[in-house]
């Protein structure tokens, strides 16, 4: 039946169904390509806004690890209030501060504190100074409370670096929702397409 149609179409309809399927295709194509830079392009800037973050207020806080290799209850009350007390802090679902190591020196998890955990890729990125950022669906081992409350967060990996110096000396990793920027997403592929 589809010879029979296409033999009856003349050679310039031919090239016409040929043409608009090929543009149907890359329409797609590049709709698909540009709402995955669209979607970079978002956790990128989320990550360099906790990076940010992440110099102003807890890198500060932080330099103590420097020197003794852990956080002190002080400095985890202060992680604490800070946390609570700033609007930023408040989007933060879940903080985490590793040692070089991979072990957590800090959780808004308690339970989880002074635990090591195998290292993920992220967390070894970002103990070389890299920040690093995805939309996760929580598999590691140390997520398990935030497993059981959200399908998907935004993770970041932010290295804290010692005070005057280039150097690592820990990692902070959030976690944020992704409701937010699920409807930025959306919104800026709807304008895309």
């Amino acid at each position: 039946m589809r010879t029979g149609f296409l033999k009856r179409l003349s050679l310039a309809q031919r090239f016409m169904l040929v043409s608009l399927l090929t543009l149907l295709v890359g329409i797609s194509g590049i709709g698909w390509w540009v709402s995955q830079e669209i979607a970079d392009g978002v956790v990128h800037r989320s990550a360099a806004t906790t990076a940010l973050y992440v110099d102003s207020f807890l890198a500060p806080r932080l330099q103590e690890i420097a020197q003794q290799g852990t956080l002190s209850p002080e400095r985890a009350a202060e992680l604490d209030q800070l946390q609570q007390g700033t609007e930023f802090g408040r989007q933060i679902v879940a903080l985490k501060v590793w040692s070089p190591q991979g072990r957590i020196l800090y959780s808004t998890d308690p339970d989880l504190t002074n635990h090591t955990f195998p290292m993920s890729q992220q967390l070894a990125l970002a103990l070389q100074g890299t920040v690093t950022a995805e939309i996760s669906n929580l598999d590691d081992a140390e997520n398990i409370e935030e497993r059981q409350r959200f399908p998907q967060l935004l993770e970041v990996y932010a290295p804290v670096r010692r005070s005057g110096a280039d150097n690592v000396i820990a990692v902070a990793e959030f976690y944020q929702r992704v409701d937010d920027l699920a409807s930025e997403l959306d919104a800026a592929q709807e304008r895309s397409w």
